[in-house]
């Protein structure tokens, strides 16, 4: 008998990076999987052989009309498919999805918590997100969140009860796949990038990856490295990512720093973390932070703030350091004991190599997906609050 899953997230980069890997083995064991986002033609050419794909049009941010209309679309395809689970990310689609998957009867109805975007506002918008959060984790009938911490954190604020939540293994979504983060090509993909950006070279080079904007921490961490530069004449800044919202209009200066190089977006980050010796997020909040662990696979030394989800994925002190969130002084101090203890860094490397081998691998994470939505179908719904 076939199992029908329907996997829904509001743009397409989310279901290649972290929803297509886990849909392939779901297929790969028998079940069919309809994807739904907003789809390029470029995704549906790429997927059209292997999913059934569906281009709803979810635009991103708050939308009156969307929340208006999308819950009762959705509603009219999940009756239609008559799926066994729908399961959703991503803020929007997350919203609309699980009112419409209950306003339809669907018995398994899967929130994968992968961020809570509200423990970054404040005042009214704190409140407004807090109950849009509240009413996704009310309708579903179970809650994967990211890490321990963060399930945590929900619990305790009231969004649902503990027996409607579990995390998949360890923390973390779809894990890193290894073979793509070859640790042996680490020296070849160095000078590649030494090549495109000969300033890094012979420098002790400190790398971003992600959106550049407050939340990250990106101004903290070029104030943190603007006081380096008082110290020390040969290190570098590598920011692997584009700016969001009006960043670019303060951060001009940085353009003219020839020791700050900004790539933009990149599709090959194993080749430009490799020109890395410590990667840095010093992120105000995250679900589990994909980046460290990408960073742990190329056996580079991870500085990130401790908050739940980065602080579960490296342990202080052996994989890595953490920081106080939103403190130049802090991640300065972590920044500049790294570049005076470049032998412990290449242990921490080491160590956070291992660790992504034996809990973050890809093909055990998948895996252990794989047995959670099998154990989901034999499982009655927790509809609980």
């Amino acid at each position: 008998m076939s199992k029908k899953i329907c996997a829904i997230t509001t743009v397409e980069i989310t279901q290649s990076n972290f929803m297509i890997p886990a849909m392939s083995r779901l297929k790969q064991n028998g079940w069919e999987v309809t994807l739904v986002c907003n789809m390029s033609p470029e995704f549906m050419m790429r997927y059209q052989d292997e999913f059934n794909l569906i281009n709803i049009p979810f635009h991103r941010g708050i939308s009156i009309p969307d929340l208006l209309i999308m819950p009762f679309r959705l509603a009219r395809l999940f009756k239609k498919e008559k799926f066994d689970i729908v399961q959703y990310a991503t803020p929007n689609a997350s919203l609309y999805a699980s009112l419409g998957s209950k306003f339809a009867g669907v018995r398994h109805r899967v929130y994968c918590q992968w961020g809570i975007r509200y423990v970054g506002s404040r005042g009214i918008m704190r409140s407004v997100l807090r109950l849009l959060e509240k009413l996704t984790c009310a309708n579903s009938t179970a809650i994967r969140p990211a890490s321990k911490k963060n399930m945590e954190f929900a619990i305790a604020d009231g969004l649902y009860k503990a027996d409607k939540a579990r995390v998949i293994g360890d923390g973390g979504s779809v894990g890193i796949d290894l073979a793509q983060f070859d640790l042996n090509k680490k020296n070849i993909l160095r000078e590649q990038v030494y090549t495109e950006y000969p300033q890094l070279k012979d420098k002790t080079v400190f790398a971003f990856v992600g959106r550049l904007n407050v939340d990250k921490g990106i101004f903290e961490l070029l104030d943190a490295f603007a006081k380096l530069q008082n110290k020390y004449s040969r290190i570098a800044l590598l920011l692997i990512g584009n700016f969001d919202g009006d960043l670019p209009i303060r951060l001009h200066g940085i353009r003219n720093n020839p020791d700050i190089i900004i790539t933009g977006w990149i599709e090959d980050v194993p080749k430009y973390i490799s020109a890395a010796d410590v990667m840095v997020l010093p992120s105000y909040r995250e679900g589990f932070s994909m980046v460290i662990q990408q960073a742990m696979a190329m056996a580079i030394p991870v500085i990130t703030t401790d908050i739940p989800g980065p602080s579960e994925v490296i342990e202080n002190g052996i994989s890595g350091l953490l920081v106080q969130s939103k403190s130049t002084e802090s991640l300065f101090d972590a920044m500049n004991w790294t570049i005076s203890h470049s032998k412990q860094c290449q242990m921490m490397g080491a160590s956070g190599r291992l660790r992504c081998e034996t809990l973050f691998s890809r093909d055990r994470m998948l895996g252990l997906t794989l047995l959670d939505r099998e154990d989901i179908l034999k499982s009655g719904p927790v509809d609980k609050k």
